[in-house]
């Protein structure tokens, strides 16, 4: 069912751009891991489970550097973009057509979010209506990083505030997709990312051994959009699909976590840090598809 191929144009073009990508993608606040190039901008393959639209933020886009680059106006050759032109990997739209049997078309940027900046995952969902992909069809959304931390860091928002401006932008986006005739809206919560303790491991250097990041507790944050997704869902009118089932023992702070640390050599593959891994996409976009 994945669309994924391995592409041989391009190849030692991607290795001469590697290392200046990968410092335009730390100065965009992007910086990815190792190259791989594993999907094509094309639907997921035919499939008899209906019709679906993916629209998020770069959790789900998961573009590397070559695609993300090529999403930004580099003229590279054959680029894996989404719909919306933006550079991903298609790993979470393919998951979750193996889940769900769905032909499932990919709307996600990195950078999006529900109200804050870059691309808004409302007009992610218009733009798939105006195609004709809404209607009929199940819209998974996932996305709400982008709208905690800048309040947090820039305008000393407290984090009830942050959690009810997020519900009611994720309700907007819902009875978006209601309104084009989204026949199920599914918001995808955020996997486990702090332990027990609130912890989060953000530097991973030595196998086996995590250290857990001091001074730094986000778990107010991780259950505040963990609530503004389960209460924007019920009020827009769609479903609330929590991800902690799955990714239970798969923090931050775990020998096999799914989301990565910011120096991490030790997790699993992965294309960008702090952002999920391989396995992660695998999972978890199945089990959204299966919910």
């Amino acid at each position: 069912m994945s669309s994924r191929h391995t592409m041989t144009s391009g190849h030692r073009l991607r290795n001469r751009i590697a290392t200046t990508a990968t410092a335009v993608l730390a100065a965009a606040g992007i910086a990815a891991g190792a190259v791989a190039v594993t999907g094509n901008g094309a639907p997921a393959a035919e499939a008899d489970g209906g019709r679906a639209v993916l629209a998020g933020d770069s959790l789900v886009a998961n573009p590397d550097i070559y695609n993300y680059l090529a999403g930004k106006g580099v003229p590279l050759p054959d680029p894996v973009l989404s719909r919306t032109g933006c550079g991903t990997d298609n790993r979470f739209r393919d998951a979750i057509a193996s889940g769900s049997g769905q032909n499932v078309q990919n709307y996600t940027c990195a950078g999006a979010s529900y109200r804050t900046g870059g691309a808004h995952v409302i007009d992610q969902v218009n733009q798939a209506a105006r195609n004709g992909d809404v209607a009929g069809a199940t819209v998974y959304l996932l996305a709400g990083a982008n709208d905690t931390y800048p309040y947090i860091l820039n305008d000393h928002m407290p984090v009830p505030e942050i959690e009810n401006n997020l519900k009611n932008a994720i309700a907007k986006a819902v009875r978006a997709a209601k309104d084009a005739g989204a026949v199920d809206v599914k918001v995808l919560g955020m996997p486990h990312i702090t332990n027990a303790a609130g912890e989060v491991c953000a530097i991973n250097l030595i196998p086996g051994v995590q250290v857990p990041t001091f001074g730094i507790n986000i778990s107010d944050v991780e259950w505040a959009m963990e609530r503004a997704g389960q209460n924007g869902a019920a009020e827009g009118g769609g479903r609330f699909v929590s991800l902690k089932g799955p990714s239970n023992g798969h923090e931050m702070c775990s020998n096999n976590r799914y989301i990565t640390g910011i120096i991490d050599t030790t997790s699993a593959r992965r294309n960008l840090p702090l952002h999920m891994t391989d396995e992660g996409h695998r999972v978890l976009g199945a089990f959204a598809g299966r919910a």
